[in-house]
């Protein structure tokens, strides 16, 4: 890719938590180093593996910032260890089963640019199998729009690795919760996007691949218990649309899988449910699969009265459990 002269790139620090993915780091790391982005800032964190991947990091060594092989307390753990390092103006990490698209870092600078107080700067992306075919867009409409009630009340529908955080906000606000391990990102991009909000970049940035052994695909139900939770403390309502909608999904897939319990009579009411929940979301902003619609002027007058409801559905919840201002 080459890089535009002339230009005052801002720093952008990378980190990939690696830990036994051998088989995808390779394509993670020449996705970043063949940016040549002339302003980079490259970890690698690895949590002791055992395979091929120490082999390959060393390959490139010379390329990286700084890596580690070392355990660590989980993925959250990993993360934080390379942004504690990074120091750059826009830090963001991509796992080892992740990539960038071309021109990737050079559109992000250019938004950073236009958008510098911006907590953090999310764009468009592929979704792909394995082997990176059967590619479709994360933003199917290809419109890329923040709504923070459609996130707090809804799905999470920033693609985490197409996503740039502004260093100076997240050390404000403290890094990833190590204690999660599945929402993590929900909850620092609800964290981060309290007080501002982000920059929606109309662009496709990076691909995410969706396979078997992804912590969203095998963390079922305990998966589920941590949605809801980083849910609750957003929104103050133990459960919300967007978690059912979440449980929904895990237990129809959970149905297929043990039709000798539940019947395909039981599976198909279980659907019609499932779909009347997502019509909720239309409440805060969002579709049925949870993505924001962007607003227009009566969308706009929707969306604060969403943010009212927010607030009054945290001070009921909070008057229901004696919890009272001092």
């Amino acid at each position: 890719m080459t890089v535009a002269p002339g230009m005052n790139w801002p720093k952008i620090s990378i980190i990939t938590p690696s830990y036994n993915q051998s088989i995808y780091l390779e394509d993670c790391i020449q996705s970043i180093l063949s940016q040549n982005y002339p302003n980079l800032e490259y970890f690698i964190i690895d949590g002791g593996s055992k395979d091929q991947s120490i082999d390959i990091i060393k390959k490139y060594e010379q390329q990286l910032s700084g890596w580690i092989s070392e355990p660590d307390e989980g993925q959250s753990d990993a993360i934080n260890k390379g942004m504690k390092r990074a120091s750059g103006d826009l830090i963001a990490w991509l796992n080892t089963d992740d990539y960038y698209l071309p021109g990737a870092l050079q559109t992000i600078a250019r938004s950073y640019q236009q958008h510098p107080m911006a907590p953090f700067h999310f764009g468009n992306g592929l979704r792909v199998d394995a082997f990176k075919s059967q590619a479709r867009q994360f933003f199917e409409t290809g419109e890329v729009a923040f709504d923070r009630p459609a996130l707090i009340f809804g799905l999470n529908y920033i693609l985490q690795p197409a996503t740039f955080i502004r260093r100076t906000s997240l050390e404000k606000i403290g890094y990833l919760d190590v204690n999660l391990h599945y929402a993590m990102d929900t909850d620092l991009w609800l964290r981060l996007s309290v007080e501002t909000e982000p920059a929606a970049v109309q662009a496709l940035l990076a691909a995410s691949r969706e396979h078997g052994s992804t912590k969203t695909a095998t963390g079922s139900f305990k998966r589920l218990e941590e949605l809801r939770l980083v849910a609750e403390k957003h929104s103050g309502a133990p459960i919300t649309p967007g978690y059912l909608c979440y449980f929904f999904d895990t237990l129809e897939r959970f149905t297929r899988e043990h039709e000798d319990i539940y019947p395909p009579t039981y599976r198909k009411q279980l659907i019609e449910f499932w779909s009347s929940t997502g019509t909720l979301l239309a409440q805060y902003n969002a579709r049925p699969d949870g993505f924001p619609i962007r607003p227009t002027t009566n969308q706009q007058t929707r969306r604060a009265s969403a943010v009212n409801r927010l607030h009054r559905v945290k001070k009921k919840f909070m008057d229901l459990i004696g919890i009272r201002k001092v």
